[in-house]
């Protein structure tokens, strides 16, 4: 491709003239009418293809090379009753901040494009930009240039595309002709307006999984998957990256919102979001033909589309009284030419990691292919990333990772988020509609996970300061007569004007002797929204029923916590599930069982986003600026304990009253003094081992030498007494070995084993339920018995296969010839048992190792 080539940039497309009718007020909402004080301004501007080609030419302004070619498109202001052109309408307002958006779209004239005819021109773009909005240019072929109808082999071409998307002769033209140069632009609302299946506003990861499982799947629209590129638009917050070339898609995203919450709904909105970032698009085509950064160009895109709404729309060359209104071209030039990212990126897990192709992973979330964002970032260091949230706080430790920030609600975990979004879903469709029947969710978890605190504040971001919560823990009433008492309470609520959120605490606990008792007497209030007084019937009026669990810690458990269907009917517990129109499960601060029955790592992050949460609320003095952060002031050992403890015995409540029980105020600093005493800690953990945690080893780079010294001088020891000696080589028959020897005098890799053997310590005897914490005077060492002998040198072990593998040993003996082999790369059962016996000596000896270092260990209860 020549060099005048890939300078031209041919536009063409649907053609709009744009009609922007100022509000300019004041006015009277209940006169109709006329008053000189009603005032108003109609503001023409290029739309469409036009608009996109006035941009275009502005993004590549500072590029010599480069020039913007156009089809047949007005350049004299025109008429409302042009035939040639569209017409489109709007009503805009002005905000506080002197910003113009659009108050309400009235609508398009649609008139005869086929009047437009091709000009004819002979020009060889290198890029062709079609703005098709479904007006008519895509099934008008004679008005299509020559240069669109038989694109040279080096041409790129991209399409922006609205709904119907991948549909109609010239999206049959491109994909057959040149799919391999075709970059389709399309908005997430227009695929949705297809025939697909894609959440909105769940997660990051479902919305991502859905689309690039419709791209590749669904019939509908996985032409679009054949396209070099594919660039799903979700406005300012986002898009979705595919390339054909290796199947792959790419997540670019906020964090911290997800679409449709950057803009404030009441604010208006802008036209010219998705115009915006298809010239960011182009730039970077121009720039680099044969290696576009598509990437760079969505955030550069999504940049620039939030200039765009923070400016609004104003006539750079108008009247001069600001009053006209048109798109801001050269201050969104400006801001696609700037270098700066604003969204987090990611590969987006292949959805397909089923059997059964059919089925999406977000359906299935219990599934292999259930992919988080998280996971991807943070496999293998939550413990790091755990103290980073609670010292310098959630937004600077987790700059890529998405987070479900709902009032002063916080979580990462995808479950969660999604569950929270589902049920604020819900709430906000039943402020927004006149229902007679009340809103029914159900709410799960452990004691103290803060079940009501995550659904009060799902409800209060949807209508602050307009609900009112009422509680009703249905374990203290006696009688089904106490119910009637509280629902008139609820019916006053809702006469007053507020919206009642009624928590029905333990709703699942029996009633006189019954298994869910208490459920028969819920299920005319949620169908009819009234009850029954004697022969009067009540109204309750609008309200949210929210059944919090008090014995079941999931919907699941609930939904089979009785073991017959005969009993699960008498109990009416399916009607109750009927009724419901959502579930929430709260996971807290302990590790949970997840429904595939895996472990839950994410504990101790859940823990660290609520830990920082309540210190700021309840001890804002302890937080200092420190590099640009808020930085919490604590001692690492409290830090630690306050992480890794097994478990809150009463979940959050716990860990508020352990903040509470300490001695933190005037304090400067959370330090190991401020702590209660180990009684007192028992009602909320196990004392003990929450001090040892507090006090457990920090293994330094001096104190871990020393200790593999020790390590080193404890398998001597047991060398020796087994009667072996030192000789140039190992040699099982004659007792021989050449690292009996002083430390010091070991080879490096002998001395590297020793240091993994101490660092693995607190992982060793967690296996067994041990933990470490400073040695007392009146202690006796501590022996391992048998079984845990045994599961610790099984462990042992393991663990030195796998150093020794990772560092390239392979099975065999080992010669002179090929030192990296060795004989005992097998498993536990099939080693001689004197090396057997060589890993029971390493565990006997860790007692005495840590005791060089003034540690002893303790066996933690069962059960604590």
């Amino acid at each position: 491709m020549n060099r005048s080539d890939r300078s031209i940039v041919l536009v063409d497309g649907d053609v709009t003239i744009d009609w922007n009718l100022a509000d300019l007020g004041p006015r009277d909402g209940h006169s109709l009418g006329w008053s000189a004080e009603s005032q108003s301004r109609m503001s023409q501007q290029r739309g469409g293809a036009a608009l996109l080609a006035d941009l275009t030419a502005s993004v590549l302004a500072d590029i010599s090379i480069a020039s913007v070619e156009t089809g047949p498109m007005p350049a004299e202001p025109v008429r409302n009753d042009d035939l040639r052109y569209h017409h489109a309408y709007a009503m805009w307002r002005r905000d506080s901040d002197d910003a113009w958006r659009v108050g309400q779209f009235l609508g398009v004239d649609p008139r005869a494009s086929d009047l437009r005819v091709d000009t004819g021109e002979d020009v060889s773009p290198g890029v062709i930009v079609i703005d098709d909005a479904g007006l008519g240019y895509r099934s008008a072929e004679s008005t299509w240039p020559h240069a669109l109808r038989e694109p040279s082999p080096n041409c790129w071409i991209v399409l922006k595309m609205a709904s119907p998307v991948a549909s109609g002769p010239l999206w049959n033209h491109l994909i057959r002709c040149c799919p391999e140069r075709l970059i389709a632009v399309l908005t997430i609302d227009d695929l949705r307006r297809t025939e697909v299946q894609i959440s909105r506003g769940l997660s990051w990861e479902r919305t991502a999984q859905d689309v690039l499982w419709e791209l590749v799947h669904n019939p509908c629209i996985n032409g679009l998957g054949l396209c070099a590129h594919t660039v799903v638009s979700f406005g300012t917050v986002g898009a979705i990256l595919h390339t054909r070339s290796n199947a792959s898609a790419r997540l670019l995203f906020d964090p911290l919102i997800m679409e449709g919450e950057w803009e404030r709904a009441d604010d208006g909105r802008l036209i010219g979001n998705t115009a915006t970032l298809t010239a960011a698009l182009v730039r970077q085509v121009v720039q680099s033909p044969d290696g576009p950064d598509f990437e760079a160009g969505i955030q550069a895109g999504v940049r620039a589309a939030r200039v765009l709404y923070r400016k609004g729309y104003h006539c750079e060359a108008g009247r001069g009284d600001g009053l006209d209104v048109g798109f801001p071209i050269r201050d969104v030039a400006e801001a696609i030419r700037e270098s700066s990212d604003v969204l987090a990126a990611v590969d987006v897990q292949d959805p397909v990691r089923f059997l059964d192709r059919s089925v999406k992973p977000s359906d299935a979330p219990g599934r292999p292919g259930f992919w988080t964002i998280l996971e991807n970032r943070y496999r293998d260091g939550l413990l790091g990333l755990s103290e980073r949230i609670v010292l310098d706080g959630l937004q600077e430790s987790l700059a890529d990772v998405p987070v479900g920030r709902i009032g002063h609600l916080n979580t990462v975990d995808r479950h969660e988020i999604e569950s929270l979004r589902s049920i604020q879903s819900l709430m906000r469709e039943y402020c927004r509609h006149q229902r007679k029947q009340p809103l029914s969710i159900a709410v799960f978890g452990p004691p103290g996970s803060g079940k009501s605190f995550g659904v009060e504040q799902v409800a209060q971001s949807i209508e602050p300061g307009a609900i009112r919560k009422l509680t009703f823990n249905l374990s203290q009433f006696d009688h089904p007569e106490e119910l009637l008492g509280a629902l008139h309470q609820v019916r006053d609520v809702g006469l007053s004007g507020k919206l009642p959120l009624v928590f029905w605490d333990e709703f699942d606990t029996p009633l006189d002797g019954q298994s869910l008792g208490w459920l028969r007497y819920f299920l005319a209030p949620m169908q009819d929204g009234a009850f029954q007084e004697g022969q009067i019937t009540h109204p309750i009026g609008r309200c949210i029923f929210v059944f919090a669990g008090g014995t079941s810690a999931s919907m699941d458990e609930f939904a089979t916590s009785l073991d017959t269907d005969d009993r699960r009917k008498a109990a009416k517990l399916p009607d109750f599930v009927s009724r419901l129109r959502g579930f929430l499960n709260v996971l807290g601060p302990n590790p949970q069982a997840t429904t595939a029955g895996a472990a839950d790592p994410y504990y101790v992050v859940r823990r660290a986003i609520l830990l920082r949460s309540l210190l700021e609320r309840s001890v804002p003095h302890l937080f200092w600026p420190q590099g640009g952060v808020r930085r919490l002031q604590i001692d690492r050992g409290v830090l630690r304990a306050l992480l890794q403890i097994s478990r809150y015995k009463h979940g959050v409540r716990s860990i508020n009253a352990i903040l509470s029980m300490s001695e933190l105020a005037g304090r400067q600093g959370f330090q190991r003094s401020s702590l209660p005493a180990e009684t007192q800690l028992d009602l909320h953990v196990n004392g003990r081992e929450f001090l040892s945690l507090v006090q457990s080893i920090v293994l330094t780079d001096d104190l871990a030498e020393h200790l593999a010294e020790a390590a080193h001088e404890v398998w001597k020891a047991g060398k020796i007494r087994d009667e072996w000696t030192l000789g140039p080589r190992k040699d099982e028959e004659a007792k021989t070995h050449p690292w009996l020897i002083d430390y010091q005098d070991l080879p490096e890799h002998a001395k590297e084993a020793n240091r993994v053997t101490v660092r693995t310590i607190p992982q060793k005897l967690a296996i067994a339920g041990y933990v470490m914490m400073p040695a007392r005077s009146n202690e006796p060492p501590l022996e391992f018995p048998g079984d845990d002998l045994e599961v610790l040198a099984q462990f042992e072990h393991k663990l030195w296969m796998e150093e020794k593998l990772k560092a390239g040993f392979r099975l065999g003996k080992p010669t002179d010839d090929d030192p990296l082999q060795n004989e005992y790369l097998v498993e536990w059962e099939d080693i001689p048992n004197e090396i057997r016996q060589a890993d029971r000596d390493l565990i006997c000896g860790i007692p005495k190792i840590l005791a060089k270092a003034g540690y002893a260990i303790m066996k933690l209860d069962a059960g604590t």
